[in-house]
């Protein structure tokens, strides 16, 4: 893809000129007649350039210039003013704009419009196939007058009322600038390239845009309007011969080379024409279109797509490659560190082994040692107490002062008390004289086990009262739950009250010996 290489076309009324910019600078390259044998050969030689930019260059005689104002609006309602009047001035010719260079400064302070157009559509009508036929991006068609602003500026020619005159291949062009707004171009076709004739139709031609400018009002009364003739450094003293100054107008001249010099072209002193300056002006930075309708550069437009596409790909691909070659650089790091810590590994293990041959025999092996360690320092963290069940309890106890307890028994149990008698049961006996040892479960190897204590007692002051002595027990078993690792079972109420059961009793006569007993099983499971 030519991201870095374009095409330049060169169109007058007579032929079509190709040129390659390539690192800044233009080369020639083909010339092609306005006829049907060189539109032909043109489409041949457009037909390897579908990824090379395009840029079209019309330098015609039928290019129309007119000034006029339209009223100050914005928006969508000046684009439809714009195009109206557009349309009314050139409705033959779809190659058409208008530029805005102000306001005036009385009145309604209405826009200052500069309307232009190619009037030849027929001229450009095979060239413009050829394009479109062979898909080449065609970035706009443009117009060495509408150029000449850019030049003015390069070169530092701006004037309030200033006359360029520049010999090109097509002929001789008059563009007159008022500041750096162009005003009115016109393109005089020569009849030879003798340095007489140019020099005399020079002379002649800028009289007679003197007056012009004058009877048409561009040029005020009594300014004076200041004409710079670009041309080659031989054919400078002809037409200051020729080109005699008047009150009315006074001419300045300036060497193509120095001109080409200043803009920055190679090889200055080669250039005998203006062409360059303009080739040089649309490939080093060309604005945007003057001329060229949308369907025109539809190929351009899918180019910069696909040019987008191909950059982001590439950046892509390269983004993969940088993430792989970090990733590899790291997994290098990472071998060569596990194989320097393997090494120190064995060295350290080396070392072990000289320092344990070293010492003196022992009754116990270092491993044994260390297994006795870790079991007295897991004794020491899980070995179980009732010192956190009976704080619980005796939180509770603060609450309810009437409810007395009589007996507590505490024990331990990894599950629960049904299977530990009945695994009990199952497990075989010691023989006779041996110490029975307890399960390590028990003891706290390896974690923690659940704690059981069965609470006996009873409520005080009851006086037959056994709804009290119910809630009492019910509101005692309530403040124990509240810790979320223990678990209340009442396994004997005060009274019992279970349908199956029978309730006997002697009306009138107070029992003074009954007392509301309970039992309560609280069951600590060990924190995870």
């Amino acid at each position: 893809m030519g991201v870095f290489r374009r095409q330049l076309l060169y169109l007058t009324n007579d032929q079509l000129t190709t040129y390659r910019w390539e690192k800044g600078s233009h080369s020639a390259g083909r010339s092609f007649p306005n006829n049907e044998t060189g539109w032909e050969a043109f489409s041949l030689h457009l037909a390897g350039s579908q990824d090379t930019p395009t840029y079209l260059l019309a330098d015609l005689i039928e290019e129309d210039f007119q000034r006029d104002s339209l009223p100050h609006v914005l928006g969508r309602s000046r684009r439809t003013l714009v195009q109206r009047r557009l349309g009314q001035l050139y409705r033959d010719t779809p190659y058409r704009q208008a530029i805005l260079q102000g306001r005036e400064e009385y009145g309604r302070r209405d826009d200052q419009m500069l309307f232009s157009a190619l009037t030849n559509v027929g001229l450009l009508k095979p060239w413009l196939d050829a394009i479109l036929q062979q898909k080449v991006p065609l970035t706009g068609i443009y117009s060495p007058a509408l150029l000449s602003a850019t030049l003015i500026k390069k070169l530092g020619l701006a004037s309030d009322n200033l006359l360029l005159v520049t010999h090109q291949s097509s002929g001789l062009r008059q563009s007159f600038f008022q500041g750096s707004a162009l005003k009115f171009s016109r393109l005089t076709p020569l009849a030879d390239q003798n340095l007489n004739t140019v020099a005399d139709t020079t002379a002649r031609e800028t009289a007679n845009t003197q007056q012009f400018l004058a009877s048409a009002r561009l040029l005020p009364r009594g300014e004076v309007l200041d004409a710079v003739i670009l041309a080659h450094g031989e054919d400078l003293q002809r037409l200051r011969s020729a080109c005699q100054d008047t009150p009315a107008m006074a001419h300045r001249f300036l060497d193509l080379a120095d001109a080409a010099a200043q803009l920055g072209l190679k090889n200055p002193g080669s250039i005998s024409l203006c062409d360059p300056l303009f080739l040089f002006l649309l490939g080093h930075a060309a604005p945007a279109s003057h001329y060229a309708q949308a369907e025109q550069t539809r190929s351009f437009s899918l180019w910069q797509v696909r040019l987008v596409l191909y950059i982001l790909s590439a950046g892509a691909v390269a983004g993969a490659l940088l993430s792989a070659g970090a990733n590899g650089l790291e997994a290098l790091q990472h071998y060569q560190q596990s194989r320097q810590m393997d090494g120190e590994t064995r060295v350290a293990q080396l070392q072990y082994q000289a320092v344990v041959h070293s010492l003196p025999p022992t009754a116990a092996s270092p491993q044994d040692m260390k297994a006795a360690v870790n079991i007295e320092q897991m004794l020491t963290r899980n070995a179980p107490a009732p010192t956190q069940l009976l704080a619980i309890v005796s939180r509770a106890l603060d609450t309810l002062p009437q409810i007395r307890i009589d007996q507590l028994h505490w024990h331990v149990s990894t599950k629960t008390e049904t299977a530990d008698e009945s695994a009990e049961s199952q497990q075989p006996r010691p023989a006779p004289g041996i110490e029975e040892q307890p399960a390590g479960e028990l003891i706290g190897i390896p974690q923690k086990p659940s704690q059981i204590l069965l609470i006996e007692g009873q409520i005080d002051s009851l006086r037959q009262d056994y709804r009290t002595a119910l809630e009492s027990v019910r509101l005692f078993a309530a403040e124990l739950s509240k810790n979320k690792h223990l678990h209340v079972e009442i396994t004997r109420s005060p009274l019992d009250i279970k349908p199956t059961v029978k309730l006997t009793g002697n009306a009138g006569a107070e029992e003074t010996d009954t007392k509301a007993r309970f039992i309560l099983k609280l069951t600590l499971r060990p924190e995870s």
